[in-house]
């Protein structure tokens, strides 16, 4: 992506996206080539030209880049679903949420590293938020007004939407809270691609929706 969109704003605003987005793709070329575990922020650095100072101005530890990199994700879920058709089957959407999760290719083994980063930090503890010239970099037709609610939405939050619309709908019988419903959505994510890896052969999501009817 070029920066000529962010010629309205100050040079400082200007150099911070650059800065951040380069060490997001420096991590991310870097995930190409090996574990996330083996990359150090001393390697990140010298590959994005920047000094340990720099990076830590931006980012508090190298975990911290995918969480930004979450935060980049959720927002761009959120508008994605904004173009589904109001009639669109729950089970047609989560097939298609389950999709966008495989083919993001811009960070490596994406699935995996959201597995872990709900293990160890949960999405409702992620810090990390997108300034404006971020967000006028990164996506299209998003108002100065709505910054707030995406620097504080989650796949969490999304998917309770969608559970409350199927269960109004009488697509899910089964009983619990949006949030409890929501939880089952990122475990049938989660565990279908998990069981997808252990026997490719066999496709697993359909398989796990039938828990929508219990």
């Amino acid at each position: 992506m070029m920066y000529q969109s962010l010629e309205n704003f100050s040079l400082r605003k200007i150099n911070y996206v650059k800065t951040r987005t380069t060490i997001l793709k420096t991590a991310a070329n870097l995930l190409k080539q090996k574990e996330f575990s083996d990359i150090t922020v001393d390697e990140i650095c010298q590959k994005a030209q920047i000094s340990r100072g720099t990076f830590f101005n931006y980012f508090s530890t190298k975990e911290h880049i995918f969480h930004y990199f979450i935060r980049i994700f959720t927002v761009k879920i959120a508008l994605r679903m904004k173009q589904w058709k109001e009639d669109m089957a729950f089970e047609d959407k989560l097939k298609e949420v389950y999709q966008w999760f495989l083919e993001e290719k811009q960070y490596t083994k994406f699935t995996s590293s959201y597995i872990n980063f709900l293990l160890t930090v949960g999405e409702e503890a992620n810090e990390m938020k997108l300034i404006d010239a971020e967000f006028v970099y990164f996506f299209n037709g998003i108002k100065e007004e709505e910054y707030p609610y995406y620097n504080e939405l989650t796949l969490g939050k999304l998917f309770e939407e969608m559970c409350e619309k199927a269960k109004a709908g009488g697509e899910i019988t089964l009983p619990g809270t949006k949030k409890e419903l929501s939880a089952l959505v990122i475990g049938v994510i989660t565990g279908a691609y998990l069981s997808d890896h252990v026997v490719p052969e066999k496709e697993h999501l359909s398989i796990m929706n039938r828990i929508w009817k219990s």
